[in-house]
């Protein structure tokens, strides 16, 4: 049997079908998963890698399955068939997906699929915060609603298939052990171009106004600057001063950088981009391996009692509550 992507990554094998459910949802979302044919078989596989905003990720459930994760509400998914064929419910939209057909699914559309035994697809997730960050600099304005892809994403011809052909060059780099794609600054242009090659290559509520741009326009360099920052290293012990000081300008013309464009201030969006990666690390977790205070405290929310409480009004629980699942 020839290799499969992203085999030297590989998160686990499994014929039980709570162990799947549980360890799936650790990358993606808490979702139901069930078996659907008659044949009652089920010989799961997932290879996964992160690579900063963005999880590589290869699934084969080896079994006729109803998976319905519902609103994915963090993250974007894209999903490209290498075999077999799935139907995809993606709000009040349905995709016949198959190795000329893959999906977009954005975070606000609820989402239900039924996959065939032979299912194999790479599967994309891209965190809502970045890839929306990402058009905010292309625009130049604040976005005034979600970002929505339109679900179906013909992939065997123009933009998308073009796209695709970047995910298995991503890929075939990752699964290099000494590949540039795991140097950083290499990383970090890589995960752009993926972001801005989709918002290209896929149709959604912006696309027409991206088309109407000759040229991307990047609004405030040192916002960009001191933004590239705080998301390639949330762990760091940022300051106004010292994410000024990085972009090469005053503190205040950053803060009033920030206020412009981004409508919050440099330390307000340090602390978003903390509480989103803490709840990412608290999700995946595996039970027993880490404890709340030490994935609060390495990135920097020192305050375990103040975490807890801004974590449970974001997400609608406590942090320990996230790390159970």
């Amino acid at each position: 049997m020839a290799a499969l992507p992203l085999e030297r990554f590989e998160l686990f094998r499994s014929q039980d079908l709570d162990e799947t459910r549980e360890i799936v949802g650790r990358i993606f979302c808490e979702h139901r998963l069930d078996l659907a044919g008659r044949d009652h078989r089920l010989d799961a596989r997932m290879h996964s890698h992160r690579l900063g905003q963005i999880v590589a990720n290869f699934m084969w459930y080896g079994g006729d399955v109803y998976i319905e994760p519902g609103l994915l509400d963090t993250f974007y998914v894209v999903q490209i068939p290498l075999s077999g064929r799935s139907v995809v419910h993606c709000g009040n939209k349905e995709v016949y997906s198959t190795s000329a057909i893959g999906s977009v699914i954005s975070p606000t559309e609820y989402l239900r699929q039924r996959w065939s035994p032979d299912c194999q697809q790479i599967i994309i997730r891209i965190e809502r915060t970045a890839l929306q960050a990402h058009l905010r600099d292309i625009l130049g304005v604040p976005l005034w609603e979600p970002l929505v892809f339109e679900p179906e994403f013909r992939i065997t011809d123009g933009p998308a298939a073009s796209w695709v052909r970047w995910c298995h060059a991503l890929i075939h780099e990752l699964e290099q052990p000494e590949g540039l794609i795991f140097n950083e600054y290499v990383a970090r242009q890589a995960e752009y171009t993926l972001m801005s090659g989709l918002l290209a290559a896929q149709r959604h509520n912006y696309s027409e106004f991206l088309e109407e741009k000759k040229l991307p326009v990047v609004p405030s360099r040192p916002v960009k600057t001191a933004r590239e920052m705080i998301d390639a290293h949330p762990e760091w012990s940022h300051t106004v001063q010292s994410l000024a000081g990085y972009a090469h300008v005053s503190e205040r013309t950053l803060q009033a950088g920030f206020n412009e464009v981004l409508q919050t201030g440099p330390k307000a969006y340090l602390t978003d981009v903390r509480m989103q990666r803490a709840h990412q690390e608290l999700y995946a977790a595996a039970p027993g391996t880490t404890t709340v205070s030490t994935v609060a405290r390495r990135l920097g929310l020192n305050h375990v009692g103040r975490f807890a409480a801004e974590y449970k009004r974001r997400f609608g629980e406590l942090p320990s509550e996230t790390l159970r699942r």
